[in-house]
């Protein structure tokens, strides 16, 4: 039967009645730990130690097993050893229990026994339609209910709240939720995550009344098609994800032999896949708080993603305007009536511009800055405000005081205002007491960094999934064996992808009378699939003009492919037509699991990887995303015809792409990487040709 049914996972998250097996009042023992922690959260529910010989646990009654209880509970959790979980576990089955906790290490973390121990409770969970978390946890602890299921001590200072943390890591899940900014509902430290995995407990959030915004900590994701499914409920639900992801490295970078692979690392991937399901990442710790208060207490989303900077001093505003162009923020020019309006509210020496200093009057009269942000919302360029402010946690009550008019101005503005306002310190360490205070019902944010990176994330975020939830079913496969660039190309033109015309021959005077059918200038290549970058091997002559430089590109190709590789299947020369008068790109795929497959564009040739100009998208693409894919690199520059240049078929390489989305729909079972470099983009209307193919098979 199913795991994680919507029943098993409110039997493990809003659990009636909890049974710890391996109960004890030992004070360093993880089932201690949990019973204190219920019994001090004031949970409502049953309690029900498991000990073999104990009668009583804490004062209340035990029973030697879960056979033994009258009735089964909700959840168990599991607080002994892990040589003795799965056994627990299969008890808890059997009992009909639906959910559990087990907090003990020794799985899949550590060895081959420990993957075998986490193969058998993945086998139980599935076989009774359990919810499991864990293995290797702290466990998990409702606010609302008082359900403490966790294995580590709960700061008293924890508020009630409307913000869930779902962790892997145990430690990001107790600093996160003890920053004090924002109440919680849920803290979830789901370890392994073995049986039940971030994707379940979003989904179960999603229909919770308690939770209107959810932060994920995450080290890996297992199955992407299901965390999508998560995420269009939590969208339905309008409770925004934010996700900090551990491991952002690229050393996972796969097809180092191609191109593609030193240019679309993991962290691409991960990227991908968060814009495509509307997971909003953030890049560290501060910018988890400040998105996640953000989420919490802006009451309207801008309706556009535009934004006005205020504060009172010129050199202050310029600081966040030189952040705010670091991370992206576009700050528009006001419109003449907004700058008219500003002159007649602010003195002679303001400069009613975006960003904006209001100069020092506001602080005598703050009824001037309520009026200076309506005049900014009535701008139709406006989407958010931004009133930048530091009142320093350092000052004492006197001087904090001179900065309660503004922070007023700002809450009466706020309480019926039609586009937001948010007000931020540009230090971390935030406001002075007096000045939050004031500012009841209106976004604070601190550190300016963190803080318009977040503003910058949460206009961007789409609320809608884009991932395929089915595989074609019309599966192709690949001659066996490496391909050569001529055989690859063939593949490609087979499914109306366009290469240019070449020949294969096996001699100087073949050579020369397949170049001289081709046409002048001609290009030869080596044919072998065992020397995949040619140029490197001196297996390619371009610009060759005549039969007589033909016989001679062959000899000298060939002696160099020798001499290069001498074990190598040299199969003979590709003559093949020049073409000339065009941008050169480079278009890629390489896999990445548990994705499937990425497709990297930016400028090609020689260059690639000195250049590094790409944009990465997780396939399939239609040609909408194609084209934007290429909006994003300096290639599309180029393409609108650089410099007096004449401007390129970028039309045609975003159907390419779209194209080859398709072709690795259809082989990607046999494929690891695809390099096509360079794709030679013609003039306006005149389309694209794919002048070298590398496809690398997959190693089976």
């Amino acid at each position: 039967m199913p795991a994680n049914t919507p029943e098993a996972m409110r039997a493990l998250m809003a659990p009636r009645s909890v049974a710890i097996v391996g109960a004890t009042e030992r004070a360093d023992a993880s089932s201690s730990y949990v019973m204190r922690n219920m019994m001090r959260a004031g949970y409502q529910g049953t309690i029900l130690p498991v000990h073999p010989k104990a009668e009583t646990v804490f004062g209340y009654r035990a029973a030697p097993s879960l056979s033994a209880l009258d009735t089964a509970p909700d959840v168990a959790v599991i607080g002994i050893a892990a040589d003795r979980v799965i056994a627990a576990l299969e008890d808890a089955g059997q009992r009909g229990v639906k959910a559990a906790v087990v907090l003990a290490s020794g799985f899949a973390e550590l060895d081959d026994a420990g993957r075998e121990r986490q193969r058998q409770l993945i086998d139980i969970a599935e076989r009774y339609g359990m919810a499991i978390c864990g293995p290797n946890c702290l466990g998990l602890f409702n606010l609302s209910t008082g359900a403490a299921l966790y294995s580590s001590s709960l700061s008293t200072n924890l508020r009630k709240g409307r913000f869930a943390i779902l962790s892997h890591s145990g430690a990001s899940a107790i600093a996160l939720g003890n920053t004090g900014r924002f109440g919680l509902s849920h803290i979830v430290s789901s370890g392994n995550s073995a049986a039940t995995d971030i994707a379940d407990y979003l989904s179960y959030l999603a229909e919770n009344d308690d939770t209107s915004a959810v932060g994920i900590v995450l080290e890996a994701i297992r199955d992407p098609g299901k965390l999508a499914a998560a995420m269009e409920r939590m969208h339905a639900a309008g409770k925004p994800v934010i996700a900090l992801r551990a491991g952002r490295s690229d050393r996972g970078a796969a097809a180092t032999a191609a191109h593609t692979g030193a240019l679309a690392g993991s962290n691409e991937a991960f990227r991908a896949f968060f814009e495509r399901v509307g997971i909003l990442e953030v890049p560290d710790m501060d910018g988890f708080i400040e998105t996640a208060n953000l989420c919490l207490t802006l009451k309207t989303r801008p309706q556009r993603p535009d934004v006005a900077i205020v504060g009172v001093s010129g050199g202050g505003v310029a600081h966040v305007s030189d952040i705010a162009e670091e991370v992206g923020l576009n700050l528009p020019e006001l419109g003449r009536a907004t700058r008219d309006r500003l002159k007649t509210l602010l003195p002679p020496f303001a400069t009613p511009q975006n960003p904006l200093d209001t100069t020092g009057v506001v602080f005598a009269d703050g009824t001037i800055y309520r009026d200076v942000l309506t005049t900014l919302a009535g701008d139709p360029a406006i989407g958010l405000i931004v009133a930048t402010q530091d009142a320093p946690v350092g000052l004492d009550d006197a001087c904090a005081s001179e900065y309660l008019g503004i922070a007023g101005a700002v809450a009466d503005y706020a309480a019926d205002a039609t586009v937001p306002v948010i007000f931020m310190s540009n230090l971390s360490s935030g406001h002075h007491a007096a000045v939050e205070d004031k500012l009841s019902g209106v976004p604070i944010l601190r550190g300016t960094k963190s803080a318009l990176t977040a503003i910058k994330g949460l206009l961007e975020l789409q609320q809608t999934v884009s991932w395929p939830q089915a595989c074609p079913t019309d599966r192709k496969s690949l001659p066996s064996g490496a391909l050569t660039e001529r055989e690859a190309k063939t593949l490609l033109a087979a499914e109306d992808m366009p290469v240019p015309q070449e020949i294969l021959v096996t001699s100087a005077q073949a050579a020369a009378e397949a170049a001289a059918r081709l046409g002048f200038p001609v290009v030869l290549k080596i044919e072998s699939p065992d020397i995949p970058h040619k140029t490197e091997a001196g297996g390619v002559k371009l610009g060759i003009a005549s039969e007589a430089e033909a016989r001679q590109a062959y000899l000298e190709i060939m002696d160099s492919a020798r001499a290069y590789a001498p074990d190598a299947d040299l199969r003979g020369v590709s003559v093949q037509e020049m073409v000339t008068g065009s941008v050169e790109a480079l278009v890629g795929v390489v896999r990445h699991e548990p994705f499937g497959f990425g497709l990297v564009v930016g400028i090609g040739g020689v260059l690639v990887e000195l250049v590094k100009d790409s944009a990465f998208d997780l396939l399939p693409l239609d040609l909408a995303r194609a084209d934007a894919l290429i909006g994003k690199t300096r290639l599309a520059s180029l393409l609108s015809g650089y410099r007096g240049a004449p401007a390129a078929d970028r039309q045609a390489l975003a159907q390419l792409l779209v194209q080859l989305s398709d072709f690795v729909a259809a082989y990607g079972d046999d494929i690891e990487a695809i390099d096509l470099n360079p794709v030679a983009v013609l003039p306006a209307r005149r389309g694209v040709r794919i002048l070298d193919a590398l496809i690398i098979p997959r190693a089976r």
